[in-house]
């Protein structure tokens, strides 16, 4: 929208100097009759401002019309084409237009996943976040960029309009669940048993988190405090621009009774 109203602008003051500007075809008795002829021509030049206008006011409905339609529709429904055409778009963006992707993919001390890749499908069928939350309209795409050296792992995640609380506002339970998911996944590669439970967590909301936008999460490890049945992970939750929107911190550990499913060497 930057552009339209940057373009609308510059015409409102052009158009305010012209107005102050006097007038070269005021009616004039002393004029001669080849400067009076002049006067449609003055009359006609106005067209291709109000084609401008026109041409601004017009491509501003049409993208806040597209806009309100995305945002009052119903979500596409996972598994349709529609939904199918919402995933291409986004994960082009993803690979093509997010500078903080490209960064990781050129530094050698990440490496790049997918997630629940330890899953059959119907395993992820009735799992939340990979159930009910898959489909452009929620948790759209997750990729992790783990880094073994520092026990790091830095998350893209979609958040797709059926994560909102409030309209165009993701749900703070819904974040909630995603950032434990994502500190877990920290905290799980650093025991030994690779699987455990979440213990306790504590969240920071410092701002809003949009839907329909792609949000970094971070996970750290601290090394020093953590055990082989006890990690201790704090991370942040960022937009793409880098502000600090949630602050995290979780612990992790693996029950001594009992027996849990072993996620395994992946997410």
């Amino acid at each position: 929208m930057f552009g339209p109203r940057r373009v609308f602008q510059s015409q409102i003051r052009h158009l305010a100097n012209h107005s102050k500007t006097p007038s070269r075809f005021r009616y004039n008795p002393t004029r001669n009759a080849s400067t009076a002829a002049q006067a449609p021509t003055a009359q006609s030049s106005r067209w291709p401002r109000r084609l401008i206008y026109a041409g601004i006011f017009g491509s501003l409905g049409i993208s806040a019309g597209k806009w309100m339609d995305r945002k009052i529709g119903e979500p596409a429904i996972p598994g349709t084409e529609a939904d199918a055409m919402e995933l291409e778009e986004i994960n082009r963006v993803y690979n093509f237009g997010l500078p903080i992707v490209q960064e990781l993919r050129n530094n050698p001390d990440y490496v790049e996943s997918d997630v629940y890749q330890n899953y059959t499908d119907e395993e992820k069928a009735h799992r939340l976040t990979s159930g009910p939350l898959a489909g452009s309209r929620a948790l759209a795409l997750q990729k992790v960029f783990w880094n073994e050296k520092e026990k790091k792992a830095i998350n893209v995640v979609f958040l797709g309009p059926g994560t909102e609380g409030w309209p165009t506002i993701v749900h703070g339970g819904a974040l909630g669940t995603v950032i434990d998911e994502n500190l877990g996944r920290v905290a799980i590669r650093c025991f030994p048993e690779r699987t455990g439970v979440t213990a306790n967590l504590q969240l920071n909301y410092r701002a809003p988190v949009y839907s329909d936008q792609f949000y970094v999460f971070y996970s750290t490890i601290d090394q020093e405090k953590s055990t082989d049945r006890k990690a201790y992970v704090s991370g942040e939750v960022r937009d793409v621009i880098g502000r600090v929107c949630v602050e995290a911190s979780g612990l992790f550990v693996v029950p001594k009774k009992l027996k849990l499913q072993r996620v395994g060497d992946k997410y």
